[in-house]
């Protein structure tokens, strides 16, 4: 039997891997590397991953091509050093197979995404490099559907847990995703970044400050609020899939939080709780 070594959000902007970051955006990449050390240290062999950047709006899509390789050119940040790089993926196949199997028994629209030059999104690729450097563990990655409910996510989230208890796989899950929006549409200088709004920055440490202290109920029910008053990144779909990874959503680590490019950001972690998917 396969077990969930470890749970996590991390966000997905190629600033983290800036050769000269902002405070901010080198402690939060620092967080994201410590988390991924402390997974493979548990033993991880693969990662779940639902990245907020590839979004898709009809059903749900499972990556399945088993290479993946290209080079990375970012639409917005491709003229800095962290806007272009050489990727290289594998995929957990019977994991990401095994998942969207999962997805499909419960009802869900399903899609195995397998071609030549698939434009692999921002945040997988930022993970990857953040979470597993060296490019040990192959991945099995899920788009995020922008119409998804909340429920649907968790749902999703059950069935990836589901998959990786079926398999003789450590695996560890992360959502990668931003939390409140409002970017700064002017250039600064890294050292300049902060939250784009005060309102905005309230709002992101309450939410983290519930999930410091277990408190998921309140959090699941204040994210449509949340999201409403500060842009928050794709509804926050990425926790209740994360509730949904867990089972029981026990109390967060919350690594580090700060601004990248205006927009809020963090890096937070959660224990598989025993006894939690269904």
């Amino acid at each position: 039997m396969g077990e969930i070594v470890g749970i996590g959000l991390i966000p997905g902007l190629p600033h983290l891997l800036a050769r000269d970051p902002a405070p901010s955006w080198e402690q939060l990449a620092g967080a994201a590397r410590e988390m991924g050390e402390e997974w493979r240290a548990a033993g991880a062999e693969a990662l779940m991953v639902m990245s907020t950047q590839w979004f898709t709006v009809l059903g749900h899509n499972f990556q399945a091509r088993p290479q993946l390789r290209g080079t990375y050119v970012d639409e917005n940040w491709y003229a800095y050093d962290y806007g272009t790089f050489d990727y290289e993926i594998e995929t957990a196949d019977a994991l990401v197979r095994g998942w969207g199997g999962e997805a499909a028994a419960d009802g869900f629209q399903v899609h195995m995404t397998d071609y030549e030059g698939f434009p692999i999104d921002t945040g997988s690729l930022v993970a990857q490099r953040l979470l597993d450097p060296q490019r040990n563990l192959p991945m099995a990655i899920m788009s995020c559907n922008l119409y998804a409910a909340a429920g649907d996510m968790e749902r999703l989230g059950h069935a990836g847990a589901r998959a990786a208890a079926g398999l003789d796989l450590k695996v560890a899950c992360v959502a990668v995703s931003g939390l409140s929006g409002g970017w700064t549409n002017r250039w600064i200088e890294p050292r300049e970044d902060e939250v784009s709004s005060p309102a905005h920055d309230a709002w992101n440490r309450r939410m983290l400050e519930w999930l410091e202290a277990g408190d998921s109920a309140t959090a699941l029910a204040e994210r449509e609020r949340y999201s409403e008053e500060s842009e928050v990144d794709s509804q926050l779909r990425a926790l209740p899939l994360i509730e949904g990874w867990a089972g029981t959503l026990g109390p967060a680590q919350i690594r580090s939080y700060g601004p990248v490019w205006g927009t809020g950001a963090a890096v937070v972690s959660w224990n598989k709780q025993q006894g939690g998917s269904s």
